[in-house]
């Protein structure tokens, strides 16, 4: 393999070698022999990749240090990468996901470093790509479906309360465990394939602390039923399951191309796990024990910081992940789920959602990023970094640590969009679109478990609603759909009841024309997946003034058409096309257009539909294009 050396400080390197005994020769000799000192250069800091890259894969980038290193870059902008990346010296490793542009072929990649005594010299590494493989779904096509898993469905209650606590005495009875689980997952797949989805988030899947959280006064009884408050990382939550039904689970969701996301949380555990928490005098049941407290010994921070790395969030007992060998046990318990997962078939989790990354040191995620790439390099990873969007990722993406982020910025400009300001929104779409990588993405997102549901922030306008999902079903990123939603559900982010936590309500999953919606728009992404999910954006019709506005989708020179309408009438709007044999498919209403003839213009006159009928147009021209000025 071609590597290229250049030397910075070499007499003050060579010199270092040389009292390390590194080198047998006289420094000046050195100095003097160019392959010789490449030679020299590439035992102090060597690096490779452990396989050829594909996109849609990961790959990683290994080094090899005789001397401690300060930093170590690399530039990986030839294969459509960022042109400084660090890579933690105390990893020496880097996961590497190419975007699906990258031709194959031979690239040069540029590293800079530095060792601990400040001595820098760069050097390169050949990097080989390869054809990707064909996939059912790439990464940037995921269409994901985020359940609290314990709300959605219970499908055995044997395992409604496998401690035997007080649940019917709490004083809040939705702060407690409501029976959903994996075998309630499995028994409900046909539903979810029938909505269209591809990917299933469910919540963690550890086992949490039993007892009450609220114990001490508080009113409103609240139990760890969201899956935040590890107790035992290395256990299932016995609530959701055994390991056979998650199994069974996995198989279910793999046969009808269903991937599953499992979220996961590096830097905290739940309460009463911190050292100094045994002093409590009247634990309440289910209180954890010396004997669980024991299990993170000196790994708690005992005095948290106030920065995000170091603050003990919502109160939690914190993490000292910044330390080596807590970091390697967070990471080992986490990527072992892989391993665990898999069952006899083969099939096994196949990403993560990471929690609060913001809270997590860098040298962790890319461990954990690089230890789950081992262990099935087909994983991928989005992360919750709160506040991010398209404007700031955090220096998440591109970063040897997560392929995609949720959007926490969509809503906003969704929420624009649905009251009136289309254009100002259209301008932040086309921003968004153009800071979107297929291997360094954004999940959009209108709801969530932990604020206020988005059909409830709009004062429950379903009109408004509509549209809003049409805009998220159809940009580019990953579209997160929060279960219940595509039925209409929504709720307050009101602690202890939080009714942004509701059950699913199954019994309005028929004849519900809120999911008929979802289930056009999904159906539409798939069919034009490489489009939605790559192609650029233009606004190219409409106004604020009109209610309207419509907007093209185009990847090589294949487009489609989205129309909006926020108006409660329909519109009937006229479209100038190239061709009088043009004709034009309606695939939301299902209604067909053609052209019609006015001299040497051909036009097409096409309806959008009210607001209160969904206020969307999905448009597909054949044998002919729009003209627009």
């Amino acid at each position: 393999m071609k590597r290229t050396y250049f030397l910075k400080k070499s007499l003050v390197l060579a010199l270092a070698l040389s009292s390390l005994g590194v080198l047998s020769q006289p420094t000046s000799t050195i100095l003097a022999d160019n392959a010789q000192t490449e030679e020299r250069v590439e035992r102090i800091l060597d690096g490779d990749f452990e396989a050829p890259l594909q996109h849609n894969k990961q790959t990683l980038l290994t080094f090899d240090a005789i001397l401690p290193m300060k930093s170590i870059y690399v530039d990986l902008s030839s294969i459509g990468g960022k042109e400084s990346v660090a890579v933690s010296p105390e990893v020496l490793q880097l996961t590497v996901n190419i975007p699906s542009d990258v031709d194959a072929g031979t690239y040069e990649i540029p590293v800079r470093a530095t060792t601990a005594d400040d001595i820098s010299f760069s050097f390169t590494i050949d990097a080989e790509v390869i054809a990707a493989e064909e996939s059912q779904t790439d990464w940037d096509e995921e269409i994901i479906y985020f359940m609290l898993t314990d709300r959605f469905f219970d499908g055995n209650p044997d395992n409604n309360n496998p401690y035997d606590l007080p649940y019917d005495e709490a004083d809040n009875p939705r702060g407690i465990y409501q029976g959903g689980d994996f075998k309630g997952v499995t028994e409900k797949m046909d539903y979810l394939a029938d909505l269209g989805i591809t990917t299933i988030w469910i919540t963690p899947i550890v086992e949490n602390i039993h007892y009450d959280s609220s114990f001490a006064g508080v009113e409103g009884s609240l139990y760890g039923y969201h899956g935040y408050w590890a107790l035992n990382f290395e256990e299932l939550n016995p609530h959701l399951g055994t390991l056979e039904e998650f199994h069974e689970m996995i198989d279910t969701a793999a046969d009808k191309d269903i991937k599953i996301m499992v979220d996961v949380v590096l830097n905290h555990t739940g309460y009463g796990l911190h050292p100094n928490d045994g002093d409590l005098t009247d634990p309440p049941q289910g209180y954890p024990t010396d004997e669980d407290r024991a299990r993170f010994a000196d790994m708690i921070r005992v005095e948290p910081g106030r920065d995000d790395r170091s603050m003990s969030l919502s109160g939690l007992p914190d993490f000292v992940t910044e330390d080596p060998e807590v970091r390697e046990q967070i990471v080992d318990w986490q990527q072992a789920w892989i391993e665990k997962s898999t069952t006899a078939n083969g099939n096994k989790i196949a990403s993560f959602r990471v929690d609060t990354i913001k809270h997590v040191d860098m040298p962790t995620l890319q461990q954990f990023k690089n230890q789950a790439a081992l262990a099935n390099p087909d994983i991928h990873m989005i992360g919750e970094a709160w506040g991010a969007s398209h404007r700031s990722d955090g220096g998440y993406l591109n970063s040897g640590t997560m392929d995609s982020v949720l959007d926490f910025g969509f809503k906003t400009i969704a929420n624009q969009f649905v009251n009136g300001m289309m254009e100002n929104a259209e301008r932040d779409l086309t921003i968004r679109n153009q800071n979107i990588q297929s291997n360094a993405t954004l999940g959009q997102f209108l709801s969530s478990h932990d604020e206020d549901g988005f059909l409830y922030s709009l004062g429950d306008d379903l009109n408004k609603y509509l549209v809003a999902s049409s805009l998220q079903l159809t940009a580019k990123g990953q579209p997160v759909i929060y279960y219940g939603e595509e039925l209409g559900q929504s709720g307050a982010n009101n602690w202890p009841v939080y009714d942004n936590r509701y059950d699913l309500d199954w019994e309005n999953t028929v004849d519900n024309p809120v999911l008929d919606h979802y289930k056009k728009l999904i159906q539409f992404r798939k069919d034009y997946s490489n489009i939605l999910a790559r192609g650029d954006r233009q606004m190219v019709a409409g106004s604020n003034e009109e209610e309207w506005v419509l907007v093209e989708r185009t990847q090589e020179d294949e487009s489609v058409y989205l129309g909006f309408n926020l108006a409660q009438e329909p519109q009937t709007i006229t479209l100038e096309v190239d061709s009088n044999n043009a004709s034009i498919v309606d695939q939301y209403s299902g209604q067909s257009y053609t052209a019609s003839e006015n001299g040497d213009i051909y036009s097409v006159e096409v309806t959008l539909p009210s607001s209160s009928e969904g206020g969307t147009a999905l448009l597909v021209v054949k044998d002919g294009r729009f003209i627009f000025e």
